[in-house]
């Protein structure tokens, strides 16, 4: 059974400016994403120097997006538990994951010693 925070009054500010802090972040990185991931727009051409280039780039920006991507969805996800009640429960062991943590990382679903443990035994 997930454990739903109990808002107090300060709670539910802070909960709203880490909201705002994540819709924030998420417009930045798909203004990002829309600026400057363009793989379409890098066109092999000249010598075999050239297309080698040409393609380590396409790789690096692969590498880009796919990280943004993920960075995306941990924000989308962090949204939902913001408006679904479930913000800031570690989704291991349930219990209240601290708000410094919070702050710090508003995408944590996982509080310190469960991160841990997450990061030890894979």
């Amino acid at each position: 059974m997930v454990k739903e925070l109990t808002m107090k009054k300060s709670n539910k500010k802070r909960l709203a400016e880490l909201k705002e802090k994540l819709e924030q972040e998420r417009d930045l990185l798909l203004q990002q994403i829309q600026d400057s991931h363009n793989v379409k727009e890098i066109i092999s051409h000249g010598d075999l120097v050239d297309q080698s280039n040409d393609y380590s780039e396409r790789e690096n920006l692969l590498g880009l997006a796919e990280h943004d991507r993920n960075r995306l969805l941990s924000i989308n996800e962090a949204l939902s538990m913001i408006d679904d009640g479930t913000y800031g429960i570690c989704a291991m062991c349930q219990e209240p994951i601290p708000e410094a943590r919070l702050i710090a990382m508003p995408t944590a679903k996982h509080c310190i010693q469960c991160q841990t443990k997450a990061e030890n035994y894979g």
